[in-house]
């Protein structure tokens, strides 16, 4: 059974406080905290409604002093799909390294340096469709000053089609096996490359003030996306930015 690309199926938080990391996160989202043996020590996943869906990083050395999200794009060779990056004008921040027995992983970036990794896992783990579940991951889009350039490379190296939305004029939508994958668009103010998961929540309205309440910081008040939802991004206090989408 061949490994389903074009997905992204997996988040890692970055953290400068891995511990303050899963306080916040365990109260605003009620997320779990599991902690699963690997070669180099423990390492922490998320857990939310039963299933593990993200883990925890303290962050490495020469990133950004800043909390961040890195969304794990799954293929089928991390060592192929790398050397696609870097011919398509892209970085590599780490060589594909295996992670234990379950897979192997890079930390790469795209030519206008957006990061992400890239994930091979050993063997299929399910469909990578999206959970619809209250707590979990449901969408994350790339915030780019160059959509047509981003396009062209995510439709290279992630084997994704592309489809325009008439209710929001200039946001793209990346497709793969019949499904929405990502989204793609730039945004009224300049802002850097950069990948924004979101978390389905049962009120955007309420889960962004419970945020505020415990330190964040609110960059895109909630406002209705036609078709789609409710939806607001926000800075935790560590400087990670992340979504949120009360679906329609």
């Amino acid at each position: 059974m061949p490994i389903p690309t074009g997905r992204f199926v997996w988040f890692e938080y970055y953290a400068l406080d891995v511990k303050q990391a899963q306080g916040f996160f365990g109260e605003l989202f009620n997320w779990q905290t599991v902690d699963v043996p690997m070669p180099k020590g423990a390492y922490a996943m998320i857990s939310a409604n039963g299933e593990t869906m993200a883990g925890y990083q303290p962050l490495p050395a020469g990133a950004p002093k800043r909390g961040h999200w890195l969304p794990h794009l799954q293929v089928e060779s991390a060592a192929a799909t790398a050397k696609q990056i870097v011919d398509a004008g892209g970085k590599i921040r780490m060589q594909p390294t295996k992670q234990g027995e379950v897979g192997t992983m890079a930390v790469v970036a795209d030519p206008l340096e957006g990061t992400f990794c890239l994930w091979q896992p050993v063997a299929p783990q399910g469909t990578g469709d999206w959970k619809h579940q209250n707590g979990a991951f449901c969408w994350v889009e790339l915030v780019t000053q160059d959509p047509a350039k981003s396009l062209a490379f995510y439709q290279r190296i992630g084997g994704f089609s592309v489809e325009t939305s008439d209710a929001m004029p200039g946001y793209h939508v990346l497709t793969s096996g019949g499904q929405n994958r990502a989204g793609i668009h730039k945004p009224e103010m300049a802002a850097p490359q950069a990948w924004v998961p979101y978390v389905q929540v049962a009120s955007c309205d309420a889960a962004l003030e419970k945020a505020k309440k415990l330190g964040a910081t609110v960059t895109v008040p909630a406002m209705a996306a036609p078709g789609v939802g409710r939806f607001a991004i926000f800075a935790d206090p560590q400087g990670g930015v992340l979504g949120l989408l009360q679906p329609a």
